[in-house]
């Protein structure tokens, strides 16, 4: 499914904001440009931890929200480390 097989390590993205009624957030390899680029593309390279989309858009509280990012660099972290 991955456009391309990346090697970078892994890195926490956050795109939107807690607020809004579209956002993402992910667990991405620092080299999967298009990933980076795009909203979406989740695969061996771009890990799912949350997301609002479909038909029904609601934004996360801050509190979960804040969580959301904890729980992305512990995935991240934990990644790395079994890779070293």
């Amino acid at each position: 499914m991955g456009l391309e097989k990346c090697i970078g390590k892994w890195e926490v993205q956050i795109k939107g904001k807690p607020d809004s009624s579209a956002f993402e957030i992910s667990v991405i390899r620092s080299d999967f440009l298009h990933g980076h680029n795009s909203w979406g593309w989740f695969d061996e390279n771009k890990l799912l931890i949350s997301h609002n989309g479909g038909p029904c858009i609601w934004p996360l509280v801050r509190i979960a929200w804040d969580k959301m990012i904890v729980l992305a660099q512990s995935v991240a972290d934990d990644l790395n480390m079994i890779e070293q």
